[in-house]
């Protein structure tokens, strides 16, 4: 027979109480006696609060996450109000002020992508004749 010991954290602590529960209810009469139970009590306290702490923390992440995402319009579709939409108007909007100029808009915090205006000349033919 084999006797296991969880691996899973709430598992464990779960455990690790029932063990310190029926140690207190045997008293001085414990097997455990021997060992450092005020010890195993601590650490024991210090794991469930922690892992309390961490799921708390974790669904806070998680939630935190979800209003950064529909924030930024991170969902693939461009929302209005996002702030995706409101860089995409800025972008828009500077282009059209700065036609053929779009070197400019790295003053404003753009990035500039070549290979994007090289695999359009590509396709419409252009590549050949501005190489």
């Amino acid at each position: 027979m084999r006797v296991n010991i969880p691996g899973n954290p709430e598992d464990l602590i779960a455990l690790a109480q029932a063990i310190l529960a029926q140690h207190k209810a045997d008293g001085p009469n414990s097997p455990l006696a021997g060992l450092k139970m005020i010890d195993m009590a601590t650490q024991t306290a210090v794991a469930d609060t922690s892992n309390k702490l961490s799921r708390e923390l974790y669904r806070q992440a998680e939630k935190a996450t979800n209003q950064r995402d529909i924030a930024l319009g991170q969902s693939g579709q461009m929302k209005s109000g996002s702030v995706r939409f409101f860089v995409a108007s800025a972008r828009d909007l500077l282009l059209a002020l700065n036609k053929g100029s779009g070197q400019k808009l790295v003053g404003w915090g753009f990035e500039l992508d070549s290979s994007a205006e090289i695999a359009a000349a590509k396709s419409t033919g252009r590549a050949r004749a501005s190489l």
